[in-house]
């Protein structure tokens, strides 16, 4: 008799048995976001003074590149764009590393309040460093006259290599950033 319900009770098994889902494959994992490299950069800004002094940006790429963005007591208002030769830029990302920006602080008073400021910064292999000489917030700090000596020779070289007084000189008397050195 056990031999007879065999059958039948596998069959009942078979039937009752719940249906099987396939196996899904996982889903693809997201593709990594692309990295996005920062390119190297120097910015030179010039902040507003109690006169009347040129008040831009200029950032240069390491392939020559140069933005410009005059704001204020300037020959060109708004922005501009051209290219200096790779030699010059290269020079001026040179200077920047034999002077040793990257181990000046990050801000430094002028003689006088009243003088603009001068912002440096660069950016290397995605390291920013910026330093700031006079403007907001300085006064207060101990002076350093090799910083401000070495910022301000920096910043002139920027303006120099980039010819920037084509859009920063208003008269062929003022030069750019004549009321800082």
């Amino acid at each position: 008799m056990r031999t007879a319900l065999l059958p039948f009770v596998l069959l009942l098994a078979c039937a009752h048995a719940p249906p099987v889902a396939p196996i899904e494959p996982p889903a693809p994992a997201p593709a990594p976001a692309p990295t996005v490299i920062e390119p190297d950069t120097l910015t030179l800004e010039r902040t507003a003074c109690a006169g009347q002094c040129p008040v831009y940006t200029l950032t240069i790429l390491r392939d020559g590149h140069v933005h410009f963005v005059g704001r204020a007591d300037v020959a060109v208002e708004g922005e501009r764009d051209w290219k200096i030769e790779k030699a010059f830029s290269a020079h001026l990302f040179s200077e920047f590393e034999r002077a040793g920006f990257l181990t000046l602080g990050a801000r430094y008073p002028t003689e006088v309040e009243e003088f603009p400021g001068v912002v440096l910064t660069l950016r290397r292999a995605g390291v920013v460093h910026r330093v700031q000489l006079g403007g907001e917030g300085t006064a207060e700090l101990p002076r350093d006259l090799d910083a401000e000596h070495l910022i301000s020779r920096l910043a002139t070289l920027v303006d120099k290599l980039t010819a920037s007084g084509r859009f920063t000189e208003k008269d062929s008397k003022k030069k750019a950033g004549g009321c800082v050195e």
